[in-house]
């Protein structure tokens, strides 16, 4: 189809500039200045349009701006604890999501026109896709109100922690077109393990498990405010709760690992096995 389209626009172009150079050689003397004039506007207006609406190689082509809606959103920045209301983070995380919705197909494009390397495009699109598609459905998931299971406390749970992701999700897939747009590769930014609507996780402190060591903002690297969420025994912290989704749970949102953001696109396609005595396994991804 694409390959079609360029073919007619080819076509037309050529018969324009065509059409245009035979006037401008058969107009009288006393137009011939006004002839060459409309033959270059012709010929250059032809070539933009190429360019710009076309995939034919008509020299390089810049990424397209950065098109999300303004204000400029900054995903970085810290959201108010909810306080164990989803309705309170719902919002934030609806926002955040609409924003990569409204500006998913620019990932697609960008894919096509960036100068970074072929394969880091088609990461970098598809972290924003997979993002796009996991935040979206993270914000709809979520039942609060309607009861699922005879625990109140654990519906709420969920679905406050289901929010979380869809913010983390957001921030990913946001990084991902910035990435694009910028023409740099995409580099690590974890969340606070203790709570990810805190700041950047921009220090290393030991896993409360003592398993190995998480990101944390600098605050909670002095002394962890975790987010906390509700259960039928009182409020605990996300990592500390069944209710929230073990993917999640166990990646810290993203904040164990030290990649850019793949440990948790890989989760969202793939999900985690169960290790031993419950622990999380290893993350795998699809080979078939």
């Amino acid at each position: 189809m694409n390959r079609t389209r360029d073919a007619l626009a080819l076509l037309t172009a050529t018969a324009t500039v065509t059409a245009t150079s035979a006037l401008a050689t058969t107009a009288p003397p006393a137009w011939r200045y006004e002839a060459g004039l409309l033959l270059g506007l012709s010929a250059t207006l032809s070539l933009a349009l190429l360019r710009r609406f076309t995939r034919l190689p008509l020299g390089r082509r810049r990424p397209y701006t950065f098109a999300l809606p303004l204000p400029a959103p900054d995903w970085r920045a810290p959201l108010p604890d909810p306080d164990g209301d989803p309705e309170a983070l719902r919002p934030h995380a609806e926002r955040a999501a609409e924003l990569l919705s409204d500006a998913s197909a620019l990932g697609d494009a960008l894919r096509h026109t960036c100068t970074l390397a072929p394969e880091l495009r088609t990461e970098l699109a598809s972290f924003a896709v997979t993002a796009s598609i996991q935040a979206s459905n993270a914000v709809i998931r979520p039942t609060y109100g309607e009861p699922q299971s005879p625990d109140p406390a654990y519906d709420t749970a969920h679905a406050l922690g289901e929010l979380v992701a869809a913010v983390e999700f957001a921030r990913i897939g946001l990084r991902a077109l910035e990435a694009l747009v910028t023409e740099r590769p995409l580099r690590p930014d974890p969340p606070c393990y203790f709570n990810p609507l805190h700041e950047r996780g921009h220090t290393r402190v030991p896993q409360p498990s003592g398993t190995g060591d998480v990101a944390a903002c600098h605050a909670c690297a002095r002394e962890p405010a975790p987010l906390r969420v509700p259960s039928a025994a009182g409020p605990v912290p996300y990592y500390e709760s069944d209710a929230v989704d073990a993917r999640w749970r166990q990646l810290g949102y993203g904040a164990v690992s030290r990649d850019d953001g793949a440990t948790m696109i890989a989760a969202a396609l793939d999900g985690i096995r169960p290790g031993p005595a419950g622990g999380a396994g290893r993350l795998r991804t699809k080979v078939s």
